[in-house]
């Protein structure tokens, strides 16, 4: 290879490198992105599993809590403040982070909570709480996450992250 051609290869590369490394963030966000919400879909599922089992420890929100949490892996979730209330369109949180709310499903009026939880009345901003006791009764484990792409180019144009929505319906049959 004569000694202008290597100068001109090294000149190509160097103006495509760029390119291929923004590509290469870009697929790696787009991977953490794929595993956070296939982690909260599996996640919400055993969940809402939790929530309608029944027996003679019929399960509360913590314990529905606990199984969401058990099976969110490399995923930092919390419960919501009002847990038992339908999640806001877009709540505040902190990067990477999830909040976990335990409700009504969707055609389902009457009950907001698993058999274990206690009935509570309306408290400051939150719904009252009520158990499904018996009954067919549609509850919901939801999952609102914020995912921060970690690259620059990712940042720069969801500035406040993406909120990931995943929802789990399961059927009470107490």
């Amino acid at each position: 290879m004569k000694r202008r051609q290597r100068g001109q290869t090294l000149v190509e590369m160097a103006m495509i490198a760029p390119f291929l490394i923004m590509i290469l963030l870009v697929m790696i966000d787009c991977g953490r992105a794929a595993y956070a919400y296939s982690t909260l879909a599996g996640a919400t599922r055993d969940g809402a599993r939790a929530a309608v089992t029944t027996g003679s420890n019929r399960p509360d929100n913590s314990w529905v809590v606990g199984a969401v949490k058990q099976n969110a892996f490399g995923v930092q979730l919390s419960p919501a403040t009002c847990i038992n209330d339908a999640p806001p369109a877009s709540p505040s949180m902190a990067p990477n982070t999830g909040l976990v709310y335990v409700g009504a499903g969707s055609g389902n009026t009457t009950t907001n909570a698993p058999a274990g939880q206690p009935p509570a009345a309306a408290l400051g901003s939150c719904e009252a709480v009520i158990p499904s006791y018996a009954g067919h009764h549609a509850l919901a484990v939801t999952i609102k996450y914020n995912f921060q792409p970690l690259t620059p180019f990712g940042s720069q144009f969801f500035p406040g992250g993406i909120v990931m929505t995943v929802t789990s319906t399961m059927s009470t049959e107490y």
